[in-house]
């Protein structure tokens, strides 16, 4: 995917926090929060017989558990995804997530091609189920943790004779230290620690890698896959994922970022997949293209994949989740 080229200052980030306090946080505050778009959800439940409007969410942590079936209210679901100004973020969402139902319709009856709005619709689900998914957030913890250590270690080396001069200023009295010179260094990170400890960095950043993954993919072509014969797509709990031909990894905890990917693959339903590419265009899938989806799926997700409960895939799942689990024993 083409970057930007723009990337976000701390004023910019500081600002647009200040805008979301202002507004008030905790108005229209959502706890229960879907990572995977109900409509989408339902698309993956049983169309018929008694198990009609259930779906099985598979945890692939205990592949020969017996799975509870739930509707797609119980799936793919986080307490608190955002917990900072979660209201304004859920209206951002809606404002995709409305016109979804219409988009897919188009899809399903096939009259997608040549609709710019509908396409337009599709591309921006893809964009938000990157933005809102556990491999975001993963990755979002793992890269303020490294800040927050850089700027520490860089006060008790680069800047430690400024650090203990402002600790002078600040106390009276000399540092008695490395550990009293790190207490101080937390001081000063005070701002920034408090920010990101009550959610607002976290929920600045989803807004604002949304926005900026749309504007990148904006002048992306939409594929609609369709797999051939009886086929079919399961959805996993990071749905939507970045892939490159020459990368074994899928998805950001791959490696592979959205300015690197090639493509960006989500699934729309057992019969239908989106994928950005060069051309608007169909593409019917062979059975080992269909497979290799799925196992992408299956390799993205964290702890979950959603199926219909009389998907043929389930023997699939349940095999790579055995050899997943062996393969994490044999690591450690």
């Amino acid at each position: 995917m083409p970057s930007t080229g723009s990337s976000q200052s701390t004023a910019d980030i500081l600002r647009r926090i200040r805008e979301l306090q202002a507004a008030g946080p905790a108005v229209g505050h959502v706890t229960e929060q879907h990572l995977i778009s109900k409509v989408l959800l339902k698309r993956f439940a049983e169309p018929s017989g008694p198990h009609r409007g259930l779906i099985c969410p598979f945890r692939l942590e205990y592949p020969q558990a017996r799975h509870r079936l739930v509707g797609a209210d119980g799936c793919a679901k986080v307490d608190n995804f955002v917990a900072w100004a979660s209201g304004s973020v859920e209206r951002l969402w809606k404002e995709t997530e409305d016109r979804l139902p219409d988009a897919l319709t188009a899809m399903d009856t096939g009259t997608l091609s040549g609709n710019a709005r509908h396409t337009s619709v599709i591309k921006s689900a893809i964009t938000l189920h990157f933005a809102r998914s556990k491999a975001t957030q993963v990755i979002h913890a793992r890269v303020w943790a490294e800040t927050v250590e850089r700027g520490r270690r860089r006060w008790l080396t680069e800047n430690r004779q400024l650090l203990a001069y402002w600790f002078y200023r600040e106390k009276g009295l000399y540092p008695a230290g490395d550990e009293a010179l790190g207490i101080f260094a937390d001081e000063l990170m005070g701002l920034s620690l408090s920010l990101a400890g009550s959610g607002a960095l976290w929920r600045e950043r989803i807004e604002s890698l949304y926005l900026q993954a749309r504007a990148m993919t904006d002048a992306a072509s939409l594929e609609i896959l369709t797999p051939s014969g009886n086929g079919e797509f399961l959805i996993g709990d990071v749905p939507a994922l970045t892939v490159r031909a020459d990368r074994a990894g899928v998805g950001v905890l791959g490696g592979i970022a959205l300015a690197e990917a090639q493509s960006v693959f989500l699934p729309l339903g057992p019969r239908h997949a989106a994928a950005l590419g060069r051309t608007d265009r169909v593409v019917r899938l062979t059975s080992d293209q269909v497979a290799e989806t799925n196992i992408r799926q299956l390799n993205g997700a964290i702890d979950y994949v959603y199926l219909r409960p009389g998907s043929p895939l389930m023997d699939t799942v349940r095999s790579f989740a055995e050899w997943q689990r062996n393969a994490c024993g044999a690591a450690a």
